[in-house]
């Protein structure tokens, strides 16, 4: 079979993106599918060329004789969007009681037709949706995506978030007496304006990386925040680290902040991307993949292209798994330090009982909605959700191509994002995949809703995640492993560590 080429792949990423822009939303949800529409379009390409790398899925998919790969692999790709789409759109109406929240910058759009929408993307690819049992790449990429489908389909992401639980500093249940609504307590995260809580119930989520749950602690973060030192609030809010922390984004992080520089403001709406209307942090690491794969000759072989695109998306929707544990459930499940947002610190710093800490009941964050809204995420600030996008994104992308040293130019669609004196908006240039992965995570301090030890955090979980996915799943078959002569370093899966 001669090689072929992976625009399709890239195709259906692109399509991927349009749908997150138009349907919005959270960004544990969103990785999910993006994740699970890689992983159907390797397994039906894998599958159909030379099974050279282990199938994802466990179920026994038979190849049926004339299905095209690449065909195979966009009715994959359609039938997992179509369905993950639907379900999220029926979960967030179910959870909302059927009213949507006035608060847009995670909100999904559930009047998003994504049968419609689809049918429309098709139209390029000559995909015809009539005679299904006729078309044979259609019954397989259809088969294909059914095994990831079934397999997620108990896997946490559709339980309804919980409600909030007790504590009084024990971890005995049996002596919880003080209701643990968020914001029980200064240094507690509580509402900001910004909308409830968001996806709590995220960190409970299977991993897509194989790994069981009671091995979470193998990705947690253990250097950033000294959680044994400072393990409940009142130490962790008297003490000098908290004081420096909180200092440095009051100061770079304020709306109209007179020492952020113009550079990190440029660097604080680059990396946000949080709106509604955007790619979200995950598609913007997305386009990124894209960028280099195009640059380093990836995209000239489908199947690598294919398996590429799938690691990028395990890893990082394991990065939302463990950072929304973190932010919700760590260190202690029954007692967590769920960190609150630099706005509540500041301007509810008369309740730290730390004199060292500057109250400023008018502080804002630099974020802000299209409206010029300021706002501060709805969800608890350790780990930073982008910090741990990035690292996993970086660490993958460095695993696969066997170095970290790939130069490469980063686009944004932030509202905010500064431009150019002809209205485009700038670009960014990196030397290495670490380079941009830390600069995403300081992004967020000078943004204003992070502190620089959420950004540190991030990027230790999401590294290890990232690792553990690139030794773990999609590896390559023992019987190509001697034969074949096309292996280089990305494609070996080689244990290895960081």
């Amino acid at each position: 079979m001669n090689k072929m080429n992976g625009n399709i792949i890239i195709s259906w990423n692109n399509i991927y993106l349009e749908a997150v822009r138009r349907l919005g939303g959270a960004p544990g949800p969103l990785s999910r599918m993006g994740a699970m529409m890689h992983i159907a379009m390797f397994d039906a390409i894998n599958i159909l060329c030379d099974g050279s790398y282990e199938q994802y899925t466990k179920s026994n998919i038979e190849k049926i004789e004339g299905a095209d790969p690449i065909m195979s692999a966009a009715y994959a790709a359609r039938k997992v969007l179509l369905e993950t789409i639907e379900e999220l759109i029926k979960q967030t109406v179910k959870n909302q009681g059927g009213v949507p929240s006035p608060f847009a910058a995670y909100q999904v759009n559930t009047g998003f037709d994504a049968d419609s929408f689809l049918r429309d993307c098709m139209t390029p690819f000559n995909m015809p949706l009539s005679a299904a049992n006729c078309d044979p790449s259609r019954q397989f990429g259809e088969a294909v995506a059914k095994a990831i489908l079934t397999e997620r389909e108990n896997d946490g992401s559709q339980n309804p978030p919980p409600s909030p639980m007790l504590c009084n500093g024990s971890s005995n249940r049996n002596t919880d007496t003080v209701p643990k609504c968020f914001g029980y307590e200064a240094g507690d995260w509580r509402e900001t304006g910004s909308g409830p809580a968001v996806t709590p119930q995220w960190g409970r989520v299977k991993s897509m990386g194989r790994w069981d749950r009671d091995r979470i602690d193998e990705f947690l973060p253990t250097t950033a925040l000294n959680i044994k030192e400072f393990d409940t609030y009142e130490k962790l809010l008297k003490s000098r680290d908290y004081v420096g922390q909180f200092d440095e984004v009051r100061r770079l992080g304020e709306a109209h902040s007179t020492e952020r520089t113009r550079e990190e403001t440029e660097i604080a709406f680059f990396w946000a991307n949080d709106l509604d209307g955007t790619y979200k942090p995950p598609g913007q690491l997305y386009v990124i993949t894209q960028t280099v794969a195009k640059q380093e000759g990836t995209i000239e072989d489908l199947l690598e292209t294919a398996r590429l695109f799938a690691l990028v998306g395990i890893a990082m929707a394991d990065a939302a798994i463990v950072a929304w544990y973190v932010k919700y459930l760590f260190p202690n499940e029954e007692c967590p330090i769920r960190l609150w947002r630099p706005e509540s610190a500041i301007r509810e710093a008369d309740r730290d009982r730390n004199r060292n800490t500057l109250l400023d009941p008018n502080w804002q964050p630099l974020s802000a909605m299209v409206d010029g809204t300021r706002f501060s995420p709805a969800f608890p600030a350790y780990i930073s959700g982008h910090a741990t996008f990035g690292a996993a994104h970086a660490t993958m992308m460095r695993l696969y191509y066997g170095r970290d040293s790939i130069a490469f130019t980063a686009t944004t669609e932030d509202p905010h994002a500064l431009r150019d004196e002809n209205g485009i908006k700038l670009t960014r240039r990196f030397t290495s995949f670490t380079e941009a992965a830390r600069e995403n995570g300081r992004s967020r301090v000078y943004l204003g809703v992070h502190y620089q030890w959420d950004a540190e955090g991030g990027f230790e979980s999401g590294s290890k995640v990232a690792e553990y996915a690139f030794n773990s799943v999609l590896k390559q078959q023992a019987e190509h492993y001697q034969t074949s002569t096309s292996v280089t370093a990305k494609t070996t899966n080689e244990p290895v560590t960081v």
